[in-house]
């Protein structure tokens, strides 16, 4: 588990510490020298050879064909630029902000208790649509990014095909974490972040699984097919598909390791602060994330009280100034009391990335579990 500076790290759903081996290959390859994928001569092959060889280790882990994949700074930059070409916009009330906002929309999917999307009100709302002449889009995350819960996104395809919708699946959290296989999924988008699976920031991919016709956002020199223009970034290409390398030979449950840490550590808490709530534990989730609150305790306090005893976690409402704002995905869930509570404590994705770190033993997690009653 990465310690900086003795703290504990227990945030891996914010980002993943790039891999040692992805490190490796991007130090080497920038000592390579001046490479420009858009060039004819060797330097420029040498980038485009990059790039191609990414875009067949994100496919292959994904099971789609590698022209699908279009290479963005990021997943929030390949949402905006699928939701660019779409008026019509379907989301659930847990989505990420990028969503929420790219989106605009005002046709919001509502969710459980548990946090998990009610099928029934999005047919409802597809029903409404049923006669816009228009392509409509349904978006739905794999995986909660606050609760970890997995959302039935088999049924949100079948449903949404049903009416004659296009799908899109913010898949961040779930990339490495669940099996994603796109010729049994029948998706039509997924986005993708390279630094949720242990490549730099500032990497992400948008997949057109079935190659529609999109309009850029960014114009100019006309890369990657013309749908994001400027010079790609090789580096951190280099480094997402060398993570997807490495998650390609992960076998298919790779989890138990991590799995034991994170129930290890509910356990501890139930036991020392038995008032403490659990968020999404009676559903399918990963198994490397646990969101918790306890009813009398500002969030931003115990993430303060937690960072000094030592461990970096996150509040689950965080945003992206820093400061604690109300989860919008508990008040979803009908938590509006707890909402400015909630503390997110995530683990490696999978025992091959928690095998890359220094682990943590039970021992500190005892030490969080009690930090955490005394709080």
């Amino acid at each position: 588990m990465i310690k900086a500076n003795t703290s504990t790290y227990l945030d891996y759903n914010a980002t993943v510490p790039t891999l040692g081996t992805v490190k490796k290959s991007m130090i080497a390859f920038m000592d390579f020298g001046p490479v420009n994928a858009s060039s004819v001569h060797f330097y420029g092959r040498k980038g485009k050879n990059v790039i191609e060889h990414a875009k067949a280790n994100i496919a292959e882990l994904i099971n789609t064909k590698s022209e699908n994949v279009i290479f963005t700074s990021s997943a929030t930059e390949s949402i905006n630029l699928l939701f660019s070409n779409f008026n019509n916009i379907i989301v659930s009330s847990i989505e990420h902000l990028a969503v929420l906002s790219a989106s605009k929309s005002d046709q919001i999917i509502s969710v459980n208790k548990n946090g998990v999307i009610d099928i029934e009100n999005l047919e409802v709302l597809l029903k409404k649509n049923s006669k816009n002449k228009k392509n409509i889009l349904v978006s739905v995350m794999w995986v909660n990014n606050e609760t970890g819960v997995v959302q039935p996104i088999e049924d949100v395809v079948k449903l949404s095909k049903k009416y004659g919708c296009l799908v899109h699946c913010d898949a961040a959290q779930a990339l490495g974490k669940v099996k994603i296989d796109l010729k049994k999924v029948d998706l039509d988008f997924l986005t993708l972040s390279g630094h949720k699976i242990g490549a730099p920031a500032g990497i992400g991919a948008l997949v057109n699984n079935k190659n529609f016709n999109l309009n850029p956002q960014i114009l100019g020199g006309g890369q990657e097919k013309g749908m994001r223009a400027g010079t790609e970034n090789i580096i951190g290409i280099l480094g997402f598909g060398e993570a997807a390398a490495i998650l390609k030979k992960m076998p298919e449950y790779s989890y138990e390791k991590v799995n034991f840490l994170r129930d290890y550590l509910s356990n501890k808490i139930k036991l020392v602060s038995p008032e403490t709530v659990f968020f999404g534990n009676n559903v399918e989730r990963v198994n490397n994330t646990l969101l918790i609150a306890s009813p009398n305790i500002p969030g931003d306090l115990a993430l303060m009280k937690l960072d000094i005893d030592a461990f970096s976690v996150s509040s689950g409402s965080a945003c992206s100034s820093g400061k604690i704002s109300q989860s919008h995905v508990l008040k979803a869930m009908g938590y509006e009391t707890l909402a400015s509570n909630s503390i997110r404590l995530s683990f490696p994705p999978n025992d091959i990335i928690l095998a890359s770190d220094n682990l943590i033993t039970t021992e500190e997690l005892d030490r969080l579990a009690q930090c955490w009653s005394n709080i």
